[in-house]
């Protein structure tokens, strides 16, 4: 009876293979954080403003578009700029994030982000006003090194940086902020091509599992 219950635990917290969590078409907001809030921006040229133009929208750093060719995400609001996401990979189960990736874009480095923050939540995200930071919690932050390299040709293979990680946490929507870019006095915005967060859905147990663990008790009586 002990092996029934150590295989049905094991059966239910199983290491699964690393994935892809974002996918292009995933609900997605651009915006930037101001204190407690994730403003929303909007599409616009105007400078040192929450907005990014027409053809560079949010939705460009997750569309798998990886490289130059002009597919990627600007904000001329530069700093504390970034998106809000809820995955739908995995059939919208919440995910473990274990790295990231990040792609720069096809010009001007100095609009490359220096710093990420990683926020995870579980709340019911509303994408169509703005966010409270308290709905989220911090994964992890820290300095990025972004290569001076890039590719005004679209390259499959691109020039990125991984970051791994140390969490443990599994979450359903991401907030990703970068608080600081390469050169704020040289550039009028922050830009990135593509990011893309690897690790892990975590499943519902099936109904047999949650079976099984209800007979857990009349095991540990019998035994008794």
């Amino acid at each position: 009876m002990k092996t029934i219950a150590i295989l049905t635990l094991a059966a239910l917290t199983g290491v699964a293979s690393a994935a892809s969590i974002f996918s292009p078409g995933d609900p997605i907001a651009g915006g930037q954080l101001n204190g407690g809030t994730f403003n929303l921006g909007s599409e616009g040229t105007q400078g040192d403003t929450n907005n990014w133009p027409g053809a560079e929208p949010p939705a460009d750093l997750i569309n798998g578009a990886i490289g130059g060719g002009g597919e990627k995400y600007l904000n001329f609001g530069k700093t504390n700029t970034g998106i809000v996401v809820t995955p739908t990979a995995g059939g919208g189960l919440p995910s473990v994030v274990t790295s990231m990736e990040l792609w720069v874009a096809n010009d001007a480095n100095e609009r490359d982000p220096a710093s990420y923050q990683l926020f995870g939540s579980n709340a019911a995200i509303n994408l169509g006003a703005d966010i409270a930071l308290n709905d989220f919690t911090l994964i992890s932050e820290g300095g990025l090194a972004l290569p001076l390299d890039r590719d005004n040709a679209n390259d499959a293979t691109g020039f990125s940086q991984v970051v791994s990680i140390d969490n443990s946490a599994a979450y359903s929507s991401y907030m990703l902020v970068f608080p600081t870019i390469r050169n704020e006095g040289a550039t009028n915005s922050m830009q990135l091509s593509e990011v893309q967060l690897e690790g892990t859905f975590v499943p519902e147990p099936s109904t047999t599992l949650v079976a099984l663990l209800g007979l857990l008790p009349l095991l540990r009586r019998r035994r008794g």
